[in-house]
């Protein structure tokens, strides 16, 4: 599916060599096909955690990108806002790294990863993708998937559940990030987990989504 608008590259080791011949094609691609590719920076622009709308809790925080930096863009939400992670704060124990911006702030492409296929290399210079709400994949025909943006509310049993560790908010069980939550933050948890994710409603970002159970 295409809609128009607008590195994490996990490779096979050689010790899994074995393992990775026997592994179905399409489990290998995702090991050895770069997904998340980098981009230089436009213009100084403002970076928010999550989704800015009303009611939204704790956006402001003076994080910013500048020409010069390096970004990775993950997938454009409309014309207004894309899904970014910011190099600088990808090893921060404390900032959050994936945040939404205003994608004319986002420059061309540096190139060189594996995409679409572990033999390509990603041309330098190219502009961001122009799709909405998709993002780049390895399990689907045309490289792309569909991004769940708004969550299927669930059952809630816990109302007041507190959020112990930064994490992301995620459309699926390891999926896409489709926002943030903070230490000391209180979700509205439900009874569905799956891999180790639970599905919440996060208060001060008004969103439903997933939490990795370690951030509990």
């Amino acid at each position: 599916m295409r809609i128009t608008f607008g590195r994490i590259a996990a490779t096979g080791l050689a010790a899994c060599a074995l393992l990775a011949s026997a592994a179905p094609a399409s489990v290998a691609a995702q090991r050895d096909v770069a997904l998340i590719l980098d981009y230089g920076v436009a213009k100084t622009c403002t970076v928010y955690p999550n989704y800015p709308k009303e009611g939204v809790i704790g956006n402001n925080i003076g994080w910013t990108i500048a020409p010069g930096e390096v970004v990775a863009w993950r997938y454009n939400v409309n014309e207004h806002y894309a899904m970014i992670s910011d190099k600088k704060y990808r090893s921060s124990p404390s900032h959050a790294w994936w945040g939404f911006v205003d994608p004319t702030c986002i420059g061309t492409s540096l190139g060189g990863e594996p995409f679409p296929t572990p033999e390509s290399s990603y041309p330098a210079g190219e502009p961001v993708p122009q799709r909405l709400l998709e993002g780049r994949s390895a399990v689907e025909a045309d490289h792309y998937r569909v991004v769940d943006f708004r969550v299927a509310p669930g059952t809630v049993v816990n109302d007041y559940k507190e959020i112990k560790s930064k994490g992301t908010l995620r459309d699926a069980a390891n999926r896409f990030v489709i926002g943030n939550v903070d230490a000391g933050w209180h979700v509205h948890q439900t009874g569905e987990r799956n891999a180790g994710w639970t599905k919440v409603y996060v208060p001060n970002a008004q969103r439903w989504g997933w939490v990795q159970d370690t951030h509990f």
